[in-house]
């Protein structure tokens, strides 16, 4: 049996009276929710829940499973009936893991467009130093979200831009994984789907990062990486999530100043191109070099760490991204030296 669960998702540049309707039948209301993304929107959430019980978390500023036993803790004498998770991925990946845990319906209501969170029935867990500790994966992905076009474009671009290379990883270690592969109905829906995850950033991206207004093309943007991301993840054979850009992001965080200073899809889009390097891709390294240089995301390592601080976590780094290739998980033949090389290339 093929099961597909999808996200309603509400796209407008202002859904703060759809979101008004959607809660007519909710009165006690669990919002977690990050500081800035709660000062974005809080006059017209606060207007849209006037009548409403409800009550403010703060997602503790890691998605992490201490935190959320903590939050759990918190609210033992409470009793609520939906959650409302307003952010970015962490905040929004907390709020699904309390949701799950809790067995309360979902809302999303993102903040800026740097995930596919929203919409994704995975959580990503660190530790709460901010380590990549593994995937918490969920029954369901988040039952509504509320896209309000006016808010992301008000945000700061810095995550639209991290949004792009993430969303860009998708189609390339999509297509790394399945190549060849027969593939079952969901899983080509999402493979078809993960096209334009790439040709809507490479043709729209750049515009969407210069525009400081709402048009088609910063909506089909940000819809791509909130949604259609989100989408393919959902449909697809967990195997073929993620590839080497992924794995190289997650071993990086190693290096405290990686999740500090830089942003997930920042370091996922110089994953891309190692990937794409071992692949022996030139072309498709070429278009992507040439996209990088436009909008000025990392082409080298050294453009996201400190020398110093990744030689002292080298091996560490180097032996969790190549113990999954070891494991089959990244079907790409390399020695390590290569791999080490084609990684370390201009540091």
């Amino acid at each position: 049996m093929e099961k597909s669960i999808l996200t309603e998702v509400y796209m407008d540049n202002s859904i703060w009276n759809i979101l008004n309707d959607e809660i007519q039948n909710y009165h006690n209301i669990l919002i977690i929710h990050g500081e800035k993304s709660l000062l974005s929107i809080k006059k017209e959430l606060f207007k849209t829940l006037e009548y409403k019980q409800f009550h403010l978390v703060h997602y503790g500023n890691e998605c992490c499973h201490s935190i959320v036993d903590s939050i759990l803790n918190s609210l033992k004498n409470n009793t609520y009936d939906l959650i409302i998770g307003i952010g970015g991925g962490k905040s929004l990946d907390t709020s699904k893991v309390l949701a799950e845990k809790l067995n309360l319906p979902l809302f999303t209501v993102p903040t800026i467009a740097s995930t596919c969170a929203t919409v994704s029935y995975i959580s990503v867990m660190y530790s709460e130093s901010h380590v990549f500790q593994g995937l918490y994966f969920l029954k369901r992905p988040p039952h509504k979200t509320f896209i309000n076009l006016e808010t992301l474009i008000a945000a700061p671009k810095k995550y639209l831009w991290a949004g792009i290379g993430d969303t860009l990883a998708k189609y390339y270690e999509m297509s790394l994984k399945a190549h060849g592969k027969k593939l079952n109905f969901n899983t080509t829906m999402g493979e078809k789907l993960s096209h334009l995850c790439k040709e809507s950033m490479l043709n729209f991206g750049e515009h969407a990062l210069n525009t400081s207004v709402v048009d088609a093309d910063f909506k089909e943007v940000v819809g791509v990486i909130l949604v259609t991301t989100g989408v393919v993840s959902n449909l697809i054979d967990f195997k073929y999530n993620g590839a080497l850009a992924h794995e190289i992001f997650d071993a990086l965080t190693a290096i405290e100043s990686i999740e500090k200073n830089h942003l997930h899809g920042e370091v996922v889009a110089f994953g891309i191109l190692v990937q794409l390097k071992l692949e022996k891709k030139s072309e498709e390294i070429n278009k992507l070099l040439n996209f990088y240089k436009k909008i000025g995301l990392p082409t080298t390592l050294k453009d996201i760490v400190v020398e110093e601080e990744y030689l002292e976590k080298k091996e560490e780094i180097i032996e969790k991204i190549f113990n999954s290739v070891v494991e089959g998980k990244i079907p790409l033949q390399f020695s390590k030296e290569e791999f080490i090389n084609t990684l370390e290339e201009n540091l």
